[in-house]
């Protein structure tokens, strides 16, 4: 059987082409930004963290995100950002949430971010909602989370506690000492 030597050279040319996508020297690296408040400073090494859908400027979201009290309080706690996604509202306006994980198994927590208006909007966790009572179904396993009228309390069933306290727009209170004079001010009230 004789070959295609037009189809012998275009094999040869995939191969040795295969290894030839590197990043160009003179390509600039994405910026290392700080979340700083007082003496602490956390670094955010913005090309490590995963863009999911459409093309997004990553450093340009981290730098909105990090004037919002929120994403300080989960980064002090230990929290990182996991991850950068478009989504989509209600009326199909498009914009960022970014992802923060905790090092112990925990519910994600999501900000909002809209890079035209350069502000962030509402935050919420991931955790299933349970309200309890006969008809509620079965407990979740690992988390839950009940809204009150003003509040979102996210409960971790592992470790019998409290983890977040939240609303749209502030996080009240974080596993382990993120408001917790405001969260024990509500416990004594309640």
């Amino acid at each position: 059987m004789r070959q295609n030597p037009v189809l012998l050279v275009a094999l040869l040319l995939l191969t040795f082409g295969a290894g030839c996508t590197g990043t160009p020297e003179n390509a600039t690296p994405a910026p290392v930004l700080h979340y700083e408040r007082g003496d602490v400073s956390i670094p955010i090494n913005t090309s490590e963290i995963p863009v999911k859908k459409f093309d997004i400027n990553a450093t340009e979201v981290i730098e909105i995100l990090l004037a919002d009290q929120r994403a300080g309080a989960l980064l002090e706690g230990g929290w990182k950002i996991a991850s950068v996604r478009t989504n989509y509202d209600y009326d199909l306006r498009t914009h960022v949430d970014v992802e923060f994980r905790s090092d112990e198994p925990s519910p994600s927590f999501f900000i909002e971010v809209d890079e035209r208006e350069g502000q962030t909007g509402w935050g919420r966790c991931n955790a299933p909602r349970w309200l309890g009572g006969p008809f509620a179904g079965p407990y979740p396993e690992d988390y839950h989370q009940n809204r009150t009228f003003y509040h979102t309390y996210v409960f971790d069933h592992h470790n019998e506690r409290v983890v977040m306290v939240y609303n749209e727009t502030t996080i009240f209170y974080l596993y382990p000492s993120y408001g917790r004079e405001w969260y024990e001010s509500v416990e004594a009230s309640g």
